[in-house]
């Protein structure tokens, strides 16, 4: 369903989602269900609450992936970044990365700031 909820915020096209291997059917069942969740619209565009939810999914997402990045450091960051852009340019050049991402990478929003959780007293 991560791969619907992309496309109902617009991350990338649907067509786009076809290398993915998702049957017509499979993708519509999914569609479905985020709809009953209040996640997509009848067209399959994201809701408030579809983004919402999008949103929070992506912040958890990044705060889970950060820890190898903090160990790093801005140093060790900066030396990985410079030892796997060769490759990276390498993989680009040949083609073997769809032109626009169906990760959403660079369209998608970055999450906005946390909402403080309540306090309970």
């Amino acid at each position: 369903m991560a791969l619907v909820s992309f496309a109902g915020i617009g991350a990338a096209p649907e067509e786009n989602f076809a290398s993915r291997g998702w049957s017509a059917r499979e993708w519509a069942g999914a569609r479905e269900r985020l709809a009953a969740r209040g996640w997509l619209d009848s067209s399959g565009k994201a809701t408030d609450r579809g983004r919402r939810k999008r949103e929070e999914i992506e912040r958890r997402t990044d705060e889970l992936a950060a820890a190898p990045y903090r160990a790093l450091g801005a140093e060790g960051c900066a030396r990985l970044a410079e030892g796997v852009a060769p490759v990276l340019g390498a993989v680009l050049q040949a083609g073997m990365l769809p032109a626009q991402s169906t990760l959403g990478i660079l369209t998608v929003p970055a999450p906005g700031p946390r909402e403080p959780e309540a306090v309970q007293a």
